[in-house]
């Protein structure tokens, strides 16, 4: 009776033995699946995060020097609309001093405006990268779980098992912490950038709109032919499509 009784013993440990492996499998499994959500989460992070950088960089460099050589070329052509007034109109034409003060008060809300919408991408390339760094923690946490779940499974430790447990859910506390958080900030964020951006557009299209630089070369050329004479060199300079000589190319 005694042997049929360690063998009854025996079969039972066993038997907890393999429901105990079963469930550090699966804890193993689910720790994976945290992993792989936060390397996704990674990714998307870093790559809001360049996204961000470029946009900014686009907002500092594409609209700031497209504007600034732009208006460069129109403060000259005022010096020589100043020119040509006190040539024609002397002593009692238009004066240019008017016009130059224009410019300086636009030029000025639109640098104004253009660094205002630069910087509002400020808060949203933080946001993107400290979001990359949370995510990065949660990563580490649950391969820190999923190793002492392996160790679980192969001591049969449920002190490891009970450690992973408690890593894991600190990897989903830590995915929360992070995604929260930046999902408010990214939303508020962006529509600060847009208002800035929306702001900058409306005083660009207010100059366009008030043909004040149209004027100017108006001013300058009244009867257009320095316009023309531009406009048909490089009307002669482009380049002819080879099928407008008529000759029709036979195949080899």
């Amino acid at each position: 009776m005694s042997g049929a009784h360690q063998t009854l013993e025996h079969a039972e440990h066993a038997t907890h033995g393999g429901g105990n492996s079963k469930i550090f499998g699966v804890t193993m499994a689910l720790i994976g699946v945290l992993i792989a959500l936060s390397a996704a989460m990674l990714g998307s992070a870093r790559n809001e995060l360049t996204r961000a950088m470029i946009e900014q960089t686009q907002a500092h460099s594409d609209y700031t020097s497209a504007s600034t050589k732009f208006r460069l070329v129109m403060i000259e052509l005022e010096k020589q609309r100043a020119r040509v007034i006190g040539a024609r109109d002397a002593p009692g034409g238009e004066s240019p001093v008017k016009r130059f003060i224009e410019l300086s008060t636009d030029y000025s809300e639109e640098r104004a405006r253009a660094k205002a919408w630069a910087d509002s991408y400020n808060e949203l390339v933080d946001a993107h990268f400290d979001a990359a760094e949370g995510y990065e923690k949660a990563q580490v946490i649950a391969e820190i779980g999923i190793v002492l779940a392996s160790l679980a499974v192969l001591l049969g430790s449920r002190s490891a098992w009970v450690l992973s447990i408690m890593l894991a859910l600190a990897c989903v506390v830590q995915l929360g912490r992070t995604y929260l958080p930046t999902k408010r900030v990214v939303r508020e964020t962006l529509e600060k950038v847009h208002h800035a951006n929306a702001a900058y557009v409306e005083l660009r299209t207010a100059h366009g709109g008030a043909n004040e630089d149209e004027k100017t070369i108006e001013r300058l050329d009244p009867d257009g032919k320095i316009r023309a004479a531009i406009a048909e060199r490089v009307k002669i300079h482009q380049p002819i499509a080879p099928e407008s000589d008529g000759k029709k190319e036979h195949p080899r």
